[in-house]
């Protein structure tokens, strides 16, 4: 595969250029990428939806020193006792709480960790719903929604067998068209970014779909933690390079953008694209770049990012980069712009829940970025440092064309901890700059959740509305420390000026991670009250089989596996799976309704001679 890959690569490869200022440094690479598959849904006839999920959250001795010592360090500094004077969101009662219309449950638990949820919705009424690691299709006009299909069955004629993860989903209105990514593969020689590019505005019919490297340059580096938006013209991909065998916090190279012709993508065509990397501020590589999307559509052809000090105990710093051109424009360069804040964003700690259960916050990377009326605004993870509780970073980049600087504020409350939020534009007008932000939130005595608010871009927030209570606080692995994000959805209604549809998390009633899809607005609905919540369920066609075999097994150092259903008469039936498997517990999980009934043997194969089997009998 790498030898093929290296062929590929040499032949692709228009130019490498590299752009240096004086603070400034980056490369780029052109390849093409030739169509791979065409996929469509409805032909999906079996799905062995298998799941890998690692029991065990990384110690904090190693894997996650770095980040546990800047939460330490601030916990020591903004204790309770310390009041740090810092401007807060201003409530006002002239600011309406936003109003619930439609809302319903999204793609349930599938076994793995964290969530990772995105959706979008058509101007057409067709919603497309991802997380780690299933997608699934509504449709709102008919009150339907269709089968639940696992990302490794959506994409299985690529022949990729690792796992799928990190899936993110959005919809172009100026094509009409849907864009899901996803990754597969956790080494340098399984990593892959997928791309998939719906042919037409109906995501139940057939997507093209690409594979690009998630190891561009053969350097043992792999790719995690994608982030996607898109121009009038382009889409753009970004991702973080990580040394093998090492955690996100300690494993970290660089972070890239991807640039890609999107109708090269939508056409079914070879897609002409290009890769910038050893993206550098003063030396030191940018990280965890996110795009920045329109507020009320695609704009370009230039494309904006925004990155932080993620990393940092307290920081007012954010860096603005700006992507000025098309691919193949002669004068397209990278620009970067240290802004600074006139309020410090914080480490989060991490989340508060019942029976001494906590919520992981990770860092304080910016998860979410619009750029509309001259303005950028963005939210990240951040602390309040008067209550020391997880809180909301909410920044508002204002002048972008001329001199930017940035407003921020801490959205917080005296007990509720908030995280993981995501916003869009909410306005109607070059002067409205309102925000619908939703965001989750937990409680030593309150399950975790979902909830909403309003901002008008200026400092002022409406109050929270409730989306989605808790049913119970989340427990999923071993130890106190459970996965909360990594990220949420949110997507303005294109062609509904003010209305935001989002998805986020609440704990279900079995202790599990679920997701919750609703419509928002910061106006009243025609006909609704906003106290009706309208829980309901859509009707699911066709009722899927609940035949799942669980297994749950340990390793003693983290090793490659396969996966394999095999009979009685020692044939295989199935080779589900590979991948490599975290030290520690495991469970392994598969849909059997697709066998004939009978006894078979799950065998999972590693390493050394590692050999472990289950007898299991379908009925």
């Amino acid at each position: 595969m790498i030898n093929s890959f290296k062929l590929i690569a040499i032949i692709f490869c228009i130019a490498i250029s590299a752009h240096i200022s004086a603070q400034v440094t980056f490369e780029k690479t052109e390849f093409h990428f030739p169509l791979k598959t065409v996929v469509n849904p409805k032909s999906i006839s079996t799905d062995w939806n298998p799941s890998l999920q690692n029991l065990e959250m990384p110690s904090v001795e190693s894997d996650m020193i770095e980040m546990k010592s800047a939460k330490y360090e601030a916990d020591k500094i903004y204790s309770k006792n310390t009041f740090i004077s810092e401007k807060k969101e201003n409530a006002r009662t002239n600011i309406d709480a936003p109003f619930i219309a439609r809302n319903f449950i999204g793609n349930v638990f599938n076994g793995y960790v964290p969530n990772d949820n995105d959706l979008a919705i058509s101007n057409g009424n067709k919603i497309v719903n991802v997380i780690n690691s299933t997608i699934k299709f509504y449709d709102l006009d008919l009150d339907t929604a269709y089968t639940t299909i696992s990302l490794f069955a959506f994409c299985n004629s690529l022949g990729l067998p690792n796992e799928h993860f990190d899936p993110k989903v959005m919809y172009d209105p100026e094509a009409d068209r849907f864009i899901m990514a996803c990754l597969n593969g956790f080494t340098d020689s399984t990593s892959y970014y997928v791309i998939g590019f719906s042919q037409t505005n109906d995501p139940m019919q057939s997507w093209n779909f690409y594979t690009l490297p998630g190891n561009p340059f053969d350097d043992t580096l792999w790719t995690d933690f994608p982030m996607m938006s898109i121009s009038h013209e382009e889409l753009f991909l970004t991702g973080n390079l990580l040394h093998n065998n090492q955690p996100w916090q300690t494993g970290f190279v660089e972070t890239f953008i991807w640039q890609i012709n999107k109708w090269d993508g939508y056409n079914g065509d070879t897609l002409s694209s290009g890769i910038y990397h050893n993206i550098n501020f003063n030396n030191k590589p940018i990280r965890n770049l996110c795009p920045v999307k329109g507020g009320t559509g695609p704009y370009g052809p230039n494309q904006y990012f925004l990155s932080n000090r993620n990393f940092a105990v307290s920081s007012d710093t954010v860096f603005l980069v700006e992507l000025t051109d098309t691919l193949n424009a002669a004068s397209t360069t990278i620009d970067i712009l240290l802004v600074h804040s006139d309020v410090n964003y914080h480490v989060p700690p991490d989340a508060h829940q019942a029976s001494f259960q906590f919520l992981a916050t990770n860092d304080g990377r910016i998860l979410g970025a619009f750029y509309q009326n001259n303005k950028i605004q963005f939210v990240s993870n951040s602390r309040d440092t008067v209550s020391n509780l997880a809180a909301i970073f909410h920044g508002v980049m204002n002048n972008i064309l001329s001199n930017p600087s940035v407003a921020g504020y801490t959205i917080s409350n005296d007990t509720l901890e908030y995280g993981y939020a995501n916003l869009s534009y909410a306005g109607v007008s070059v002067t409205d700059n309102t925000a619908i932000i939703g965001f989750d939130y937990t409680d030593l005595n309150v399950k975790a959740g979902a909830a909403a608010i309003v901002s008008d871009g200026n400092g002022s927030y409406s109050s929270f509305t409730k989306i989605r209570s808790g049913d119970n606080y989340i427990n999923v692995l071993s130890g106190t420390l459970e996965r909360w994000g990594d990220y949420s959805g949110s997507q303005l209604k294109y062609n509904q000026p003010g209305v935001v549809w989002v998805e986020l998390t609440y704990g279900a009633a079995n202790k599990r991670q679920a997701t919750w899809i609703a419509e928002l607005s910061n106006a009243p609905f025609a006909g609704i009250k906003n106290k009706d919540k309208m829980h309901k369920t859509i009707n699911l066609y066709p009722n899927p089989s609940d035949d799942v075999v669980n297994y749950e097994f340990e390793v003693e150092k983290e090793m490659q596996l396969a996966f394999e259903i095999i009979d009685m008469k020692g044939k295989i039936v199935q080779l589900l799976f590979k991948e490599r498997v975290k030290e520690g517990k495991n469970k392994f999980s598969f849909n059997s309704s697709f066998l004939p009934s009978g006894q078979y043997l799950l065998l999972v194969k590693g390493e050394n001679n590692f050999l472990q089997s289950k007898k299991f009998l379908k009925y």
